[in-house]
């Protein structure tokens, strides 16, 4: 039988904790400033309708060459440093030969006025990647600060999306308004689109669990955290983004998987999702909730379920924070001797095994069978129609919401023009000479195919392998850090980082800089070289590209 092991009261609850808890390491004021600017940068996109499109973008564009050139000048004449891995500084420097590529790509594009849009989001991501990089080397655990921190922003975005069901009559004119709900049932402000704002909170997820399970805070700050994953779990499920939902289940797996605690945090995922429950219960459930009535529903008539809903959040987060008391009251959390691991182990494979069972049994049983089941699956997954964007039903959905055909134009635009491409942001242009039905888009709905039809062969590999080469040191760096908080927060980031990397296949995440400018601080803060604590031998050099 599994059995709860207890260790010395005084020793760490999470191995290597304690040794970040008496170093002195108060920041100077440089780099807090770059940390508060790059947050501000974060802030605006998202209330910025996602700074997708000018002027809205060129805006963004603009706060973030205010933050790079003071940077630049500390950098080369101040208190702020500039050190990563060889692979770090080669990964900023494919993004910005992605970058020039784009601008190149004016001279064959088709859209000329897109691609140079094309080229300042390019830089802009470029530049956010290097003031990650100056972050993680100047402040001290820039780790955990960066995720904390964009764990609030994302939290200020969630309670504004759900404000919108909660309470839509809240109006603050000229400042606020909360009735940004009306007429859709999906979750979308203030980015605008359902899906980013799904990957939005799912990218703060990851941090929110590890906060929430971090034994060595007070109980007060492990409730604030869960109360905020549960916030961001709902509004993420109330997006209706299957993406999303599919991406959060990879992130939770890999954070819990790279541990240590991973029966805590496992236990605390669990907890935030019953959290969540009943207000997704009923935002689903009421009929003004869900309508989709053109002209949209009276605000009283939403203003009482939504009273209802807030209840329902309020008994839901009282649920958690009761969860949690019992699940954290042990200073070690959740432990288990080696034969309750091993049953753990083998209850879970059976688990699985039984539920494969019963679904091949429903396949097998089902009027189609099992191979006409797939197969009708596989034609709703390819077929082009009209998307049912409002009925919380779609999670359920295998269809690809018009995705594969929008697939198959990119890749006849790439397979005529398989080097270079048709010019950076020329999609919304070349694919109604591939289209065989009247749905436009701007963007094929998955980032290497967007990559690979505009650019070619040529800018995808500069754009994808900058990338990579980038989340490879933020790998490497993070995993190689002995046990500390920083570890668990960088695992943390390391979890949201790929869940946009999963993400970006099936939809158009590199055009909307309110998720991607998260990632590439994210990467460029990991995939820094740490400050040495005080009193550590060795002056530090401002910058300090280092081989592998």
């Amino acid at each position: 039988m599994a059995a709860t092991q207890t260790r010395p009261a005084g020793a760490s609850r999470v191995p290597g904790y304690a040794a970040d808890l008496g170093r002195d390491e108060r920041p100077h004021p440089p780099p807090l400033l770059l940390g508060a600017g790059l947050a501000a940068a974060v802030l605006y996109a998202a209330f910025a309708s996602g700074a997708i499109g000018i002027p809205d973008e060129s805006r963004l564009q603009l706060i973030i060459a205010a933050i790079a050139l003071p940077t630049l000048a500390a950098t080369l004449f101040g208190t702020l440093r500039f050190e990563a891995s060889g692979r770090a500084v080669a990964g900023i420097g494919l993004i910005a030969g992605f970058a020039a590529w784009s601008a190149l790509s004016i001279t064959w594009s088709v859209a000329p006025d897109e691609t140079w849009l094309e080229v300042n989001r390019a830089v802009a991501y470029g530049l956010v990647a290097a003031l990650g990089v100056v972050l993680g080397s100047s402040l001290p655990r820039a780790v955990e600060r960066v995720a904390l921190g964009y764990l609030a922003v994302a939290v200020v975005v969630a309670l504004y999306a759900l404000g919108g069901k909660l309470a839509p009559w809240v109006e603050i004119p000229g400042l606020l308004d909360l009735d940004h709900a009306n007429g859709i049932s999906r979750l979308r402000a203030p980015i605008e689109y359902w899906n980013a704002l799904g990957l939005f909170c799912v990218l703060a997820v990851p941090v929110a669990v590890r906060a929430a399970a971090d034994l060595e805070r007070s109980a007060r700050f492990r409730v604030a955290a869960l109360a905020g994953l549960v916030l961001l779990l709902t509004t993420l499920a109330l997006t209706y983004s299957r993406g999303g939902l599919l991406v959060l289940v990879a992130a939770l797996a890999l954070i819990v998987a790279i541990g240590p605690d991973r029966l805590t945090l496992a236990a605390v995922a669990g907890i935030g999702i019953l959290g969540c429950a009943p207000a997704v219960l009923v935002g689903v459930m009421r009929d003004d909730l869900t309508s989709t009535k053109i002209g949209g529903l009276s605000l009283s008539s939403r203003a009482d379920d939504g009273a209802l809903m807030l209840a329902a959040l309020l008994a839901g987060l009282i649920l958690a924070a009761v969860l949690q008391r019992r699940v954290t009251r042990s200073p070690q959390g959740i432990s288990l001797s080696e034969q309750g691991a091993f049953l753990l182990r083998r209850g879970s494979a059976a688990a699985a095994a039984i539920a494969a069972a019963l679904l091949f049994a429903a396949l097998a049983f089902s009027e189609r069978g099992v191979s006409g089941t797939i197969s009708h699956r596989v034609d709703s997954f390819t077929e082009a129609k009209v998307d049912r964007q409002n009925d919380p039903a779609r999670i359920l959905q295998t269809n690809s919401g018009n995705r594969w055909v929008w697939w198959q134009e990119a890749a006849g635009a790439w397979w005529d023009r398989p080097f270079v491409g048709h010019g950076a942001g020329s999609f919304p242009l070349v694919h109604r000479a591939y289209r065989q039905n009247i749905i436009d888009v701007r963007q094929p709905h998955s980032v290497p195919l967007e990559f690979l039809s505009e650019t070619g062969l040529i800018g995808a590999a500069l754009g994808l392998g900058g990338l990579a080469l980038l989340g490879l040191a933020a790998t490497t760096s993070t995993l190689s850090r002995a046990p500390s908080r920083e570890r668990a927060y960088g695992a943390a980031l390391l979890a949201g980082s790929a869940a946009w990397g999963l993400h970006i296949w099936v939809d158009w995440d590199w055009d909307i800089p309110a998720v991607t400018l998260p990632l590439m601080v994210f990467l460029g803060v990991l995939a820094a070289r740490a400050p040495a604590p005080p009193g550590a031998n060795g002056a530090a050099r401002r910058f300090s590209p280092a081989l592998g």
